[in-house]
């Protein structure tokens, strides 16, 4: 499993300054050859190496594994491109100067016992340290494959890859379903859960700050946006770890394996209130998921993702459907039984049953309403 940790570089004042150089060169060669692609509908990695590799090395001064690199960035590029047109490629794709750009195995190396790196630039190899944390530090004894070089905050970081071993699965006897929400970030079937009030607090605080600033549109508001940039997104990032690792710990703690209901396209289909959209908009389920998932696999524990109808809707106790069921967002009282709880548990317990169903079955099963 591919897993990505991030490192700090820490070079001088000459090596800041080569790595700039060679940052920017590298993208003003991906527009170049960008330009010869788009020109020539030729978006193949061997016949546009033929078309751009010698003019590309003349031009900005760049070695030679850095040029393969930078065809390959652009090719990459066009192939997501295409991917999301569904057709032709009609509007040429331009690269940002400072935009992250791939070192392979040839162009960068590590010593974890010194915390040094050797990275190539447009004056050859330069030895420089690198800030990482222990959990980074872990991974990297994996390292594999490529590593991304790029600029944010006046600092320079790379992205590198690492392949992790997986483990066995384990012998699970039981299954855990994990309801995700809004008001809840996440309800186990065991009865924890997880609430976004602390979340929701801080998207609130963020929002009205940002909208005094850009009703100002001063310079001053400006640098205050770009400084406040991103602050949200990692609060939320770090609790989504948070989260998923008690998951994933309670799940391996009780030999028991992971059910996760798949919203893939939830929010095209759910129609929200005005005031609810910016709140709806900001849900990261889709990370938290994720997050799950792969530190599941770092655990040997099985994940399940199982249908989303009417998992809200069912009574867990008598399997009746209705949707009068869910009294509020809080409440379920079965309209059939009288079974009363916290809608979100039921709505996790019934997303266990899936889970337990789809092990059994070895196939993705659903409620069905009759």
């Amino acid at each position: 499993m591919i897993i990505v940790a991030q490192i700090k570089l820490v070079p001088d004042s000459m090596q800041f300054d080569l790595l700039m150089e060679t940052l920017t060169a590298m993208n003003r060669a991906c527009n170049q050859i960008s330009a010869v692609a788009f020109d020539n509908q030729c978006f193949n990695r061997t016949k546009l190496h033929k078309l751009t590799y010698y003019p590309v090395r003349e031009d900005f001064g760049l070695k030679s594994q850095m040029t393969i690199r930078a065809i390959g960035k652009v090719v990459d590029a066009y192939k997501v491109k295409a991917q999301k047109a569904k057709g032709p490629i009609d509007t040429q794709r331009i690269f940002r100067l400072k935009g992250a750009v791939a070192f392979d195995c040839r162009m960068v190396s590590f010593d974890l016992s010194s915390d040094s790196v050797s990275i190539l630039t447009l004056e050859g190899r330069q030895l420089m340290k690198f800030e990482v944390g222990d959990n980074a530090r872990n991974l990297m004894a994996f390292q594999k494959g490529e590593s991304d070089l790029f600029f944010r905050n006046g600092h320079f970081f790379l992205n590198v890859s690492c392949d992790i071993p997986e483990p066995e699965l384990i012998e699970h006897q039981n299954v855990i379903g994990v309801d995700l929400g809004i008001n809840q970030l996440a309800t186990l079937s065991t009865g924890e859960s997880f609430d976004g009030q602390q979340t929701e607090k801080v998207h609130k605080k963020n929002q009205a700050k940002r909208t005094g600033l850009q009703k100002k549109k001063t310079r001053s508001a400006k640098r205050k946006l770009k400084r406040n940039s991103g602050k949200e997104k990692r609060f939320k990032r770090n609790e989504n770890h948070i989260i998923s690792k008690r998951i994933v710990d309670e799940a391996k703690r009780t030999g028991s394996a992971i059910a996760l209901e798949d919203l893939t396209g939830i929010r095209r289909r759910q129609r929200v209130r005005k005031s609810q959209r910016s709140r709806f908009s900001g849900w990261a389920f889709h990370q938290l998921r994720q997050f799950i998932i792969y530190k599941a696999k770092l655990a040997g524990v099985p994940v399940f993702l199982v249908p989303p109808a009417y998992t809200s809707q069912r009574c867990h106790k008598c399997g009746h459907i209705e949707k009068a069921n869910r009294k509020s967002q809080s409440e379920f009282v079965c309209c059939s039984c009288g079974h009363g709880d916290h809608a979100d548990k039921n709505a996790a317990l019934n997303i266990a049953e899936l889970g337990c169903s789809q092990s059994a079955h070895g196939r993705v099963v659903g409620f069905i309403r009759q």
